[in-house]
């Protein structure tokens, strides 16, 4: 008899430990109501991520087309530097989108046209330009080691904003088809 007890609160135990946790019932859900918010902050994470990239075009528009080894390692802290910040600011949205602090940073300006698809495809753009500078620059083999993390965020962000619009997914490989078509063609072309 003793045996079944030990047994019966063996599982009793065991059933407590395997249910899953309650949701809290506070938790923020996104969805299509969102949007101007999400907007507003994905439209300032895109004016931010601008002046980082200005950044990165103007330290390889002063290296010529042919730098040097000296230049190509004193430009290399300066675009990863860059790249480092311009990760930060997505990962900062990201998690503002998450958490629900969209309101956090409003766009000094007012909505651009094609909403919130056509502003992520704005910032994809603004920062595939940079990293053509800087393949151009340093190569793709030194690109490729900051690249990872800058990929893995912006999956991220789009990921986050999948509840806020429909069809994101497709909406934004519609907008940089051709952005990502140009730079297959140019990663054709280079050699390692």
């Amino acid at each position: 008899m003793q045996f079944l007890t030990l047994f019966a609160l063996a599982g009793v135990f065991a059933s407590g430990l395997a249910a899953p946790a309650p949701e809290p019932a506070l938790e923020k859900r996104l969805g299509p109501a969102d949007e101007p918010k999400a907007l507003a902050r994905v439209t300032a994470l895109y004016n931010d991520v601008k002046q980082y990239t200005a950044v990165i075009n103007s330290t390889a528009a002063g290296l010529g087309e042919t730098p040097t080894a000296a230049q190509q390692a004193a430009a290399g802290p300066v675009f990863r530097s860059a790249i480092a910040s311009v990760n930060s600011l997505v990962v900062a949205t990201t998690s503002d989108i998450k958490s629900g602090k969209l309101a956090k940073r409003q766009a000094p300006a007012g909505p651009p046209a094609g909403g919130l698809p056509a502003q992520l495809a704005l910032i994809i753009v603004e920062i595939g330009g940079a990293l053509n500078h800087i393949i151009a620059t340093l190569g793709l083999t030194a690109t490729l080691s900051f690249l990872g993390p800058l990929v893995g965020s912006l999956s991220l962000l789009l990921a986050s904003l999948i509840p806020v619009v429909n069809n994101l997914l497709a909406v934004v490989a519609a907008l940089v088809d051709g952005v990502l078509g140009g730079l297959s063609l140019a990663l054709a072309g280079l050699v390692l």
